[in-house]
């Protein structure tokens, strides 16, 4: 079974946290446009808007409260992956194959990360590479000494 280093499981742990983070930003901020989506016309009306205004303004916060909730679901769903494969990881419940892929899947997904969440893209890619690298130099050390 593989045993993970600490530095990359270090920063495993602190990208699922700021992965856990970018997720609960989503909910407020699909909270806030669900709010803001429901603000009745006239009581923008009153306020100054015009109505056209008020009706572009509804409008706007309905459909940021649909791709909100597109996004945060599509985090939610890689988030739960991620904490499960990347937990097992860390507790060493997969062979070396099986980690060298995981640590692929990590890069892949870290890359992707850097899109929209850079500080997790970036955690992820340097802890993969790290591991990678590590589990690359025990194989070595364990062939050459053989």
């Amino acid at each position: 079974m593989h045993k993970m280093e600490n530095t990359p499981k270090t920063l495993t742990i602190m990208g699922m946290i700021v992965e856990g983070m970018a997720f609960l930003v989503f909910v407020g901020l699909t909270v806030l446009t669900r709010f803001l989506s429901s603000i009745p016309k006239e009581d923008l009306i009153n306020q100054g808007f015009s109505e056209s205004d008020a009706v572009l303004f509804l409008n706007v916060a309905a459909v940021f409260y649909t791709i909100f909730i597109i996004i945060g679901s599509v985090l939610l769903v890689m988030f739960i992956v991620n904490l499960v494969l990347f937990t097992k990881l860390m507790k060493g419940h997969f062979t070396e194959k099986q980690a060298k892929q995981l640590f692929v899947y990590q890069a892949v997904w870290g890359g992707i990360s850097l899109l929209f969440n850079t500080i997790t893209g970036v955690l992820y890619l340097v802890s993969a590479i790290q591991a990678h690298t590590t589990q690359k130099n025990h194989r070595n050390r364990r062939k050459g000494s053989d």
